[in-house]
């Protein structure tokens, strides 16, 4: 077919793209889960776990109330607030700072889907909630109070949080003398996105925490070093999180010293000598390279560090185990974590770079957390028709240890939560006892927020009997087709592309019109 595109079909193809959006929640395909409901879930979890005077305020679980209103007594500060770390109550700096950023990332990246989806309101809030905790903790512009909490005595307690009395004592704190580049870097991330996110909403608000973000940073690079976390979350690097603080600081900024920064940290690798420029592990906790290089390479656009994200995706495609069901198997302890956090960001890569093999990777993997697996169950709780029913979470649990109560199902529906998962055959043991499989934890649900944010976006299409609008020929409709027929337009290339499905108005051409038409047919 030939190309027709004028003057007047540029504009208005241009306009179509500036407005594009992304098509209704309820019009999923007909094989596909039901992403917009397991989304809407996944941000919602994070009420269960909120800690200090103001849970109750718009919580979606009316068995979470008011807990741990003194932290930060035994400082002479008050430092309620914030998010406790899992099942238990600690608040830990490292993941708190891992999960604040990565959820800050979701919504910069992924806002159309939050936005169609209605999810945008709620997200900001629970964002604002970890960010309001870290303006609290960073007192002055060299101090920074990161654990609330001593791990293993918080870990002899089995009840609520509301009823776990006695004041908790503030453990660790980052200053001129104590470094924690970790958790700074990080928390620094964490606060520039707020301020990318909220700076349109709040702009004073969003001021004071790119101020703080600076500040953080600042220290993080003055005093390098990993910070504390006992036993439970010890770093094995701190580069990778400096540079990805310092990627957000440049676009929060457009400081180029920033990159200059993060093109340093990023190559100064972990304790165990590793390249990490060739990274097989994946964005979490004590690993923000692949994050970082994918960051770098849409800032700087050099080959190193396109050629760092293409090593971890290819590892991740052909060379690493799965399982018998086809969950890529990264380790035992909270499998299902890592599988979301790699789709998470892959589908951000595609956005710029589409690749139909890495996006079939990641909607696999995020089918198999929704219910396409061996066990026929959700490992997202309340999520489908089966799903975990002894999630190792005390608030939910309801019980205390006495008479092993604490083994019993769950009283409360943890929505929401994305538990530990499967052993490497597929089995999972619904037991609270075994950590690795039912364990949840702010940082599991992290990556899923963005995974499926990512999976509204890219694969939220309908099916219909028709082929017209099918222009990738995966047998649905949705924002692969319109990104398909935008790059035919845009460079006339019709690589992977069906043309003869792209007339939709069949006239015999392939233009902006039918680009119009196949936006209404997947808005309608």
């Amino acid at each position: 077919m030939k190309k027709k595109l004028n003057k007047i079909g540029a504009v208005l193809l241009s306009g179509i793209i500036m407005t594009a959006s992304l098509p209704p929640a309820n019009m999923l395909a007909a094989a596909n889960p039901d992403y917009s409901t397991a989304f809407k879930d996944s941000i919602l979890f994070y009420d269960s776990n909120k800690c200090g005077k103001d849970v109750a305020k718009n919580n979606f679980f009316d068995w979470r109330g008011a807990c741990h209103t003194d932290d930060g007594s035994d400082v002479g500060l008050d430092l309620s607030g914030g998010y406790h770390d899992a099942g238990d109550h600690v608040k830990f700096g490292l993941p708190q700072g891992y999960a604040a950023a990565v959820l800050g990332w979701s919504l910069y990246e992924f806002k159309d889907a939050f936005d169609s989806t209605g999810n945008t309101g709620k997200m900001l809030e629970q964002l604002k909630y970890f960010t309001d905790y870290f303006l609290k903790s960073h007192p002055s512009s060299n101090v920074f109070y990161y654990q609330i909490g001593e791990g293993n005595e918080d870990h002899t307690y089995w009840g609520a949080p509301e009823k776990q009395t006695g004041r908790r004592q503030t453990l660790y704190k980052a200053d001129s003398s104590s470094p924690a580049s970790d958790i700074l870097g990080e928390t620094s991330a964490a606060l520039a996105l707020m301020y990318l996110n909220y700076k349109n909403i709040d702009s004073t608000y969003a001021n004071k925490c790119l101020t703080a973000a600076k500040e953080l940073y600042a220290m993080g690079k003055a005093k390098k070093g990993v910070g504390n976390g006992q036993s439970f979350y010890q770093a094995t690097s701190y580069g990778d999180d400096l540079a990805w603080g310092a990627t957000w600081l440049y676009t929060a900024t457009g400081d180029s010293s920033y990159i200059a920064d993060a093109e340093e940290f990023i190559v100064l690798g972990n304790t165990m000598n590793e390249n990490k420029l060739q990274d097989k592990w994946t964005m979490c906790w004590d690993d923000m390279y692949v994050p970082a290089a994918l960051r770098l390479s849409q800032i700087t656009g050099k080959q190193i560090y396109k050629d760092a994200v293409q090593f971890n995706f290819n590892y991740w495609k052909n060379d690493l185990a799965k399982t018998p069901g086809g969950l890529k198997y990264l380790a035992n302890w909270g499998v299902l974590r890592y599988a979301a956090a790699e789709s998470m960001v892959m589908l951000i890569a595609c956005k710029s770079n589409p690749d139909q093999s890495i996006l079939n990777l990641a909607k696999s993997q995020i089918d198999y957390i929704l219910g396409n697996n061996p066990a026929n169950m959700s490992y997202i709780i309340g999520f489908g028709n089966k799903w975990c029913t002894h999630p190792h979470h005390r608030a939910a649990n309801g019980y205390t240890y006495a008479n092993g109560d604490n083994m019993k199902p769950a009283q409360h529906l943890l929505t929401g939560a994305l538990v530990g998962g499967p052993d490497q055959n597929d089995r999972f043991m619904d037991d609270g006892s075994q950590y690795q499989y039912t364990e949840v934890a702010i940082d599991y649900n992290a990556g899923l927020v963005g995974a499926l944010a990512g999976s509204v976006k890219f694969f939220g299409g309908i099916v219909i009997p028709s082929k017209k609008g099918d222009i990738i020929d995966d047998k649905s409709i949705d924002a692969l087709d319109l990104a398909g027929l935008k790059k035919y337009l845009l460079t006339n290339d019709s690589t992977g592309l069906t043309l003869e499905n792209a007339d939709m108005n069949d006239d015999g051409n392939i233009d902006a019109i039918d680009f119009a038409l196949l936006k209404k047919a997947i808005m309608n």
